[in-house]
């Protein structure tokens, strides 16, 4: 997450590139649309509706999912040219007034079948958004999410979006385009996206067309005075100014009957320094007694960090200008309510907090800074927090005189002087000399002054870059850029002449110099070896630069990581390499269920560094009038079991020295202020908007909060939250057979010439994804000839043999997938370049069994058969595939990493289940929970 204070959005990059904060009023709604061309697609300003992007095109080949993405890309003024592989381009132009994009191709491949674009929709289109695609009729967004994630699909030369004031936004596109609407909750992401293509793209220019409409009726009210939905109902719904006001005397009752356990002056374990021999600094630190790393504050205590982000106002600031008239009542900017807008001398015409308005109800005070954080520390105290996370830690003067510490970050962001290298989200280039000298000299400014401060428990380096990044986005900058100039003098270094570059990256270079200032295509083996060597380079040459520099000027306190996302800490060059020069390893961890496996494979990477677990929440759009779509639970009760169990099954690991929950104050409805009208708007926070503290949460929190030292010092065993989504987990490491083929396989579901190997069980209670199993399961056996690799499996299955996808997305339907891996066995992390992920349809399309080999540049040519039951039950599916698309060579005695997923569809279109016969739900992008395979005579 970003801290609300800066200006820039806080998860994902795809749904930072919706953002944009260029300063301006919000266009009024009416006027035409505002279009422009940006680095990384076409933005549209849409006024009260929001922000978009547009993303440039791409090219796809016969199949729909063949997808080749532009290696470089040049914007100037109203002109962007992409540029492909092999000499292709597509030249976007932009008309100065009126919304047309016009679409130029030259030297398209013949393989190009189409062009295709798409766009993001941001979620609060769910709260009362409708959407329309050629003559079809107007739909709503649906507000949970759907049984099918794919809303529409079918050809239509027009799309709309309206938002819930009737303004619209319709984008005219090329002729025969083929269009896609879809509920990206179904993969964990609450976003829309809408994407469309063009067949025959070689034919010549095309034209799109982007209208803006105001709203025909008068505007609607969508927030209640308390910055509440008018729409919602729920228990702690505020209704009365009187309301407020006595929430005051019952809050202190409440406060005074809460009996936290007594810490020292830091939050730690009094008297833990002397039982445990720990050693007294008078700072932060961290030491490993036998096998448990243990944080120490100060005074030498053991000390586990229970922080909380963003301690300041932020996100309960909302962006309001061009809007205000959805609003039922806003504060005046002067007199009473005057502190509850921003302070910023920017946002303080544009971003209120309903959250500040609501305490200068409660208290009759303006907001201080001072009296706020005096009052959160006191209250987060008796619910047994210790500190601050990131993104702010409230009033200094106050911090320092309740003894309240906190968790700081480095000054490495864009707006400090650092800016991300293009396509690659939270790096800076360190092989810039710029760069590198003015890290040393805002370090020596800022660092240097706060290097004796007890309070202060460590620096976060960064939040949430994308290193995994880095490969894609490294190659395809140009010589401007000092670690491409890098790069190129690394494969000078390696390859004699330019001729045996060429031919290790497939490519038609004429000299290095080209090869510096041209974008590459990374498509062979040998390429990504290079990137995946280069990528190691530049992460060591990053965390060497920010290490040595800041312990230039500090040498007390900790360096404590990049509170790194789950698919980016993934990576053992990476935890390698930055264990050597951290502290503490943050990780921003949101998942229902804490994978130990998971995590003990990031713990041995880092060389046995102790971790953060730096951002978490869970919220409840039940009972709390805020929208859902994260790590959604049923309750405030179950928010807070949520809770225990994370925090409790992560403290009992030996290694997590610290937690840190998103967030203090709950988002405001209308979305967090920075990213203005696509704001976040989740329940996130202790308190409500009004001011309230979820008590059944904080109960059942205050719980784990109270005990966490007996949990962490293995006095006690911890809690465990007895529901399916928090203790699911692998089984082990099974080994399946492959016997050799005893004469020809025919494909017609008989075991004929299939060896006597008794078949592999994968039972309902391998349930990895869905409510239940609904009699889901499967039995499958393999065999195998000098060619290929077969599967005979047989499913029970109540709605068989339906899927009407294609491409990568036929495990959306009834589908079984193989997990392939021949290179390094038994080693965990992502998939190697070699592992293969296969999805073979158990429905038929135009008479035709369907099958796709993921991330595969070709899709080489793979026999199925698939046969229904008799009693309409089940099928059997039989498949030949080929070891020339597996990429290796069978031989009697040879071990493979393997695994195999049986998905269930009732409607064919989106899977309602997953078995997975010993991994998890996470098989197709971490190789660690397959199980093995051996080839057998």
């Amino acid at each position: 997450m970003k801290n609300a204070a800066m200006p820039s959005p806080k998860r994902c990059l795809a749904l930072a590139l919706l953002v944009s904060l260029a300063a301006g009023a919000v266009r009024p709604l009416g006027a035409a649309v505002g279009v422009t061309l940006e680095a990384e697609g076409i933005a549209i300003d849409a006024g009260g509706m929001g922000r978009f992007e547009l993303k440039y095109p791409v090219l796809v080949g016969e199949r729909w999912d063949q997808v080749r993405k532009p290696i470089e890309r040049h914007v100037s003024g109203t002109t962007a040219t992409l540029r492909f592989e092999s000499g292709a381009s597509i030249e976007v132009s932009l008309q100065a007034a009126g919304g047309e994009v016009t679409l130029t191709p030259a030297n398209l491949p013949k393989d190009a079948k189409s062009l295709r674009m798409e766009m993001l929709i941001d979620f609060k289109y769910a709260g009362g958004g409708s959407w329309k695609i050629g003559d079809g009729a107007e739909t709503p967004f649906p507000a949970e999410k759907p049984a099918k994630p794919f809303l529409h699909q079918g050809n239509a030369e027009r799309f709309t979006l309206r938002d819930s004031q009737g303004a619209s936004l319709t984008v005219q596109t090329p002729p025969y385009s083929f269009q896609q609407l879809q509920d990206n909750r179904e993969w964990g992401w609450k976003i829309f996206q809408w994407q469309f293509d063009v067949p025959n793209p070689a034919a010549g220019p095309m034209k799109l067309k982007i209208a803006l409409a105001a709203p025909s009726g008068g505007p609607k009210v969508l927030v209640d005075k308390f910055g509440q939905s008018i729409g919602a109902s729920f228990p702690e719904k505020v209704k009365s100014e009187d309301e407020l006001k006595s929430d005051v005397r019952a809050e202190a009752e409440y406060l005074a009957a809460l009996k936290p356990p007594r810490t020292d002056d830091f939050g730690g374990l009094p008297g833990s320094r002397q039982k445990l021999g720990l050693t007294q600094t008078g700072f932060f630190h961290v030491e490993k007694k036998g096998t448990r790393w243990l944080l120490v504050d100060p005074a030498g205590n053991a000390c586990f960090h229970l922080g909380i982000c963003g301690f300041n106002p932020s996100d309960d600031y909302t962006f309001v200008a061009g809007r205000e008239h959805i609003y039922e009542w806003l504060p005046a900017r002067g007199g009473q309510f005057q502190t509850a807008w921003h302070p910023d001398g920017y946002w303080g015409p544009l971003a209120v907090s309903f959250h500040l308005a609501n305490t200068i109800r409660k208290t009759g005070h303006p907001y201080t800074s001072a009296e706020y954080t005096a009052r959160m520390v006191e209250r987060v105290r008796k619910w047994g927090f210790n500190s601050a996370g990131a993104f702010g830690s409230g009033d200094e003067g106050v911090r320092r005189r309740m003894r309240f510490p906190c968790a700081a970050s480095l000054p490495l962001s864009p707006w400090e002087g650092f800016p991300e290298l293009p396509g690659a989200h939270g790096a800076f280039d360190p092989f810039d000399a710029t760069l590198r000298a003015h890290c040393d000299q805002l370090f020596a400014a800022i660092i240097a002054a706060r290097a004796d401060d007890p309070l202060i428990i460590g620096y976060f380096l960064n939040n949430e870059p994308l290193y995994e990044d880095l490969p894609r986005a490294v190659p395809a900058l140009d010589g401007k850029h000092a670690c491409k100039q890098r790069l190129s003098r690394m494969l000078q270094d390696k390859y004699p002449t330019i001729a045996a570059f060429n031919a290790a990256w497939e490519t038609a270079f004429t000299s290095f110099a080209e090869v510096a200032e041209r974008g590459l295509p990374v498509k062979t083996r040998a390429a990504a070896a290079d990137v995946q060597q280069f990528t190691g380079l530049f992460l060591d040459a990053y965390f060497r630069l920010v290490s040595e520099t800041f312990h230039k000027y500090d040498k007390n306190h900790m360096l404590i990581g990049n509170r790194l996302q789950s698919g980016t800490i993934n990576n053992e060059q990476l935890c390698r390499i930055s264990g050597k020069y951290l502290d503490v390893v943050s990780f921003n961890y949101y998942t229902y269920y804490l994978d130990k496996d998971f995590l003990n494979r990031i713990y041995r990477w880092t060389g046995g560094r102790p971790m953060m677990l730096s951002e978490f929440y869970y919220d409840s759009p039940k009972d709390s009038g805020l929208p859902g779509g994260g790590k959604d639970v049923s309750s405030q009760r179950e928010r807070g079991r949520a809770y225990r169990n994370y925090v409790e099954q992560a403290a009992a690991l030996g290694y997590v020295v610290g937690i840190e929950w998103f967030t203090l104050v709950d988002q405001s409805f209308t979305g967090r202020f920075f990213e203005r009208l696509n704001g976040e708007n989740a329940n996130t926070g202790l308190l409500s908007v009004a001011d309230r503290p979820w008590k059944t949460m904080l109960g059942e929190m205050m719980q784990s909060n109270y005990q966490i030292y007996q949990v962490w010092l293995g006095d006690r065993a911890p809690f465990v939250f007895d529901d399916p989504r928090f203790t699911a987990s692998g089984s082990g490491k099974r080994v399946a057979k492959i016997s050799r083929a005893t004469g020809p396989i025919k494909l017609d579901g008989l075991a004929v010439n299939w060896p006597a190997t008794p078949a592999e069980t994968i039972p309902s209670s391998r349930l990895v994804q869905g409510a239940d199993a609904a009699g889901l399961a499967a039995t499958f056996k393999l065999c195998w000839d000098d060619a290929h690799l077969y599967l005979l499996a047989h499913v029970c299955d109540a709605t068989p043999m339906r899927n009407d996808n294609r491409g990568d997305l036929l495990w959306s339907g009834d589908c079984i997938e193989l997990f392939v891996g021949h290179e390094q066995v038994g080693e965990p992390g992502p998939l190697l370049f070699t592992d293969r992920q296969v999805l073979l349809a158990a429905g038929r399309a135009d008479d035709r069994c369907r099958w796709h080999f993921v991330r595969a540049t070709a899709q080489p040519e793979c026999a199925i058969a698939v046969l229904p039951d008799g009693d309409g039950k089940g099928y059997t599916l039989e498949a030949a595939v080929p070891f020339s698309a597996l990429g290796f060579v069978p031989r009697e005695g040879r071990e493979i990493m393997f695994d195999i997923a049986v998905d269930d569809s009732a409607d064919g279109k989106a899977r309602l289940r997953q078995l997975v016969w010993n991994g998890t739900a996470r098989n197709s992008g971490d190789r660690s929970a397959w199980a093995r395979a051996v080839f057998a005579k």
